[in-house]
């Protein structure tokens, strides 16, 4: 029985946030490695300001400011291109962990990122081939099943000729 479950158990690896050598995996698919570059997207807060991107507390301006927060960066940072230097992960098997990227953006501080969180939010900007695609029901474009349906009804109370039926039943089964 073991040996069957065995395909379910790694299937589902490969859907949580893990780092395998130079290269973060995140949960939607998108692949960061060391190195690259990421792209903010635009700050979740109401003014504006990024909620999951944050000054890192071991950086230097951390070091010189003991009065700087652990809150996020400032709304002039939308769009920018930050550097991924490193990952760091915070938490336990128990709780769960959080995944973070180290990023530099061309001045001498780093910045952590809460990645799946910022990812979630749109403060990180994904490639499109990462992206949730809506389905019908979320972008209000009826479905076969629907537009069927309301043939159907129409063709029951006698709106349509049995040939207006059978032509409209065609033209939206080609469609989808």
């Amino acid at each position: 029985m073991l040996f069957l479950l065995l395909p379910i158990y790694s299937f589902s690896q490969n859907d949580v946030t893990r780092i395998e050598k130079d290269t973060l995996f995140t949960t939607c698919g998108f692949k960061i490695k060391a190195g690259s570059d990421i792209k903010l997207g635009i700050g979740s807060l109401p003014n504006g300001d990024f909620k999951y991107v944050s000054i890192s507390a071991a950086s230097w301006a951390n070091i010189m400011d003991h009065s700087m927060s652990k809150e996020g960066i400032g709304r002039r940072y939308n769009g920018h291109l930050l550097h991924v230097k490193k990952f760091r992960t915070d938490g336990n098997k128990k709780r769960g962990f959080v995944y973070y990227l180290v990023v530099g953006g061309g001045n001498l501080a780093n910045y952590d990122i809460d990645i799946e969180s910022a990812i979630a939010s749109g403060e990180v900007e994904i490639p499109d081939q990462f992206k949730v695609k809506p389905n019908a029901s979320q972008t209000g474009s009826p479905s076969a099943a629907d537009e069927l349906y309301k043939l159907k009804d129409l063709f029951d109370s006698k709106a349509l000729t049995q040939e207006e039926y059978d032509s409209a039943k065609k033209k939206i089964l080609a469609k989808y």
